[in-house]
């Protein structure tokens, strides 16, 4: 090959090198995540997510047996409370709770 060809070889800017760097990309990112907007179930799940990703492990065991004892009708904190019974189910107003038969 000389020198012409190579002159004339068509370059695109998807082929040159990019240097990224990805710590500030990461930082952007969960800086975005954290500043985001959310309404409705998504910004409750969220909340749900922060609760729980930032608690004790009393907490977290609260959590989980109050939801899955109350067919995901109750959610609570206390272990103190919640640990020393069984958690009952309720409905919301104007429905009825039905339990689950496997």
């Amino acid at each position: 090959m000389d020198y012409a060809e190579v002159a004339m070889r068509p370059t695109y800017p998807s082929s040159k090198p990019k240097k990224v760097d990805w710590d500030k990309l990461e930082a952007q990112v969960k800086k975005e995540e954290k500043d985001e907007k959310l309404d409705g179930d998504a910004a409750l799940n969220k909340f749900f997510r922060e609760i729980y990703k930032d608690a004790d492990e009393d907490t977290r065991r609260a959590m989980q047996k109050s939801f899955v004892e109350s067919s995901g009708t109750v959610l609570s904190t206390n272990w103190k409370d919640v640990g020393s019974k069984k958690i009952e189910g309720s409905a919301p107003d104007g429905m009825e709770m039905k339990k689950w038969e496997y």
